[in-house]
């Protein structure tokens, strides 16, 4: 288990939701931190949980209504509070081409200041969330990985800034950067979000907590690439 001097005991996730996500993007993650325990089940979850969209309720791809606990302006306030963002993918068309949150949100999240307490700051995309972390200019001289469908568009972004791409990777994790102790986390297609959060739980409960809810959701863990 990594010290809790960079990982807080109870970390607390921010979860954005854009029109037409792919819904297993975003609950798939979901559901795996909502199982995380430090101990018996019996204990509470580790993780705080929290959905924040620009509109009380989004449809996603699937016509699947998720409903945001906070808006955005309440995220933007309490942004500093959080240590993950997570990022889902799918139908991000029109968020890629007029550029709309989460956009401004990952901007956001990736400038605030070193933390005090030494903890990291972990930006987390799934599919085609990379594609949008990616044109924010987040993921230069980053390696990363996206939908199968997709990795071509990410190839032609990124390797412009200087990043690589890992097309068979389920998950890509990258260095820390000591300056800001901020870190990328990029899933592939869809149900990889499940792996790369199931390695967020193990990081910060621990082998047995991961192996806990892999079976508990069961799910075969897949293991991804460390930079």
């Amino acid at each position: 288990m990594t010290s809790e001097s960079t990982f807080k005991k109870c970390p607390k996730i921010l979860f954005h939701a854009h029109p037409d996500l792919d819904v297993l993007d975003l609950v798939g993650p979901f559901e795996v931190f909502a199982h995380a325990r430090y101990g018996s089940y019996d204990e509470p979850p580790v993780f705080e949980r929290t959905i924040t969209a620009a509109t009380p309720t989004v449809a996603s791809n699937q016509d699947f209504t998720i409903t945001s606990h906070i808006p955005l302006e309440e995220a933007y306030a309490k942004l500093a509070d959080y240590d993950i963002l997570l990022i889902p993918g799918g139908g991000s068309h029109d968020v890629l081409k007029l550029h709309t949150e989460p956009f401004a949100l990952i901007k956001a999240f990736a400038a605030l200041p070193k933390r005090e307490d030494g903890g990291i700051r972990t930006l987390m995309t799934v599919c085609t969330g990379s594609i949008i972390a990616a044109e924010t200019g987040i993921l230069a001289n980053k390696t990363s990985v996206t939908h199968p469908l997709e990795m071509s568009r990410l190839i032609e972004i990124v390797e412009k800034q200087g990043g690589k791409v890992l097309p068979e990777a389920t998950f890509v994790v990258n260095p820390v950067d000591e300056e800001k102790q901020f870190r990328v986390v990029t899933a592939g297609g869809v149900s990889t979000g499940i792996d790369a959060a199931l390695w967020m739980v193990e990081q910060v409960c621990g082998k047995a907590a991961k192996e806990q809810v892999a079976y508990i959701v069961q799910h075969d863990i897949r293991e991804g690439v460390i930079v």
